[in-house]
């Protein structure tokens, strides 16, 4: 509960346009290695989520709660997830604006996944890397490059 709390003391703080209620879910653990709920059997996960609405059809606007809630909003998210260690599901990221912020992130998802086990598995079923993008890349390194 302190997470949440926290959470929205953050989001009130910011003045950043979330929704309300902010959405929480619970679910077992997960035996997939790349699950963020990988854990022991009977293990208790908590899944925190808030949608960006976009309720303008002016550009600008729209742009505007885009960059707040993809910057100030996942900033906030990471800070008071460290110490909980939360983390963003690994096919949920956005792509961090800068170069030192992508290496922040790939070394957070190196430390809570087995990143180097999926690179190999990516290599044998997708050798040409079609299911892929940018953002897998780069924050999960590319599957025939073993060094990245």
């Amino acid at each position: 509960m302190e997470f949440m709390e926290n959470l929205l003391a953050g989001i009130e703080e910011k003045h950043i346009a979330a929704h309300s209620p902010i959405e929480q879910r619970w679910t077992a653990s997960s035996s997939s290695l790349m699950s963020p709920a990988h854990g022991p059997p009977k293990g208790l996960f908590s899944w925190v989520g808030i949608i960006m609405y976009l309720p303008s059809e002016e550009e600008k606007q729209r742009r505007d709660i885009t960059e707040k809630f993809k910057g100030e909003y996942c900033d906030i998210v990471r800070d008071i997830g460290h110490d909980v260690q939360s983390v963003s599901h690994w096919a949920k990221q956005e792509m961090p604006p800068t170069v030192e912020d992508q290496l922040v992130l790939k070394e957070l998802m190196r430390l809570k996944y087995p990143v180097e086990l999926f690179k190999s598995a990516r290599k044998k079923y997708d050798p040409k890397n079609i299911l892929s993008n940018g953002l897998i890349d780069a924050v999960l390194g590319k599957p025939f490059d073993q060094n990245n």
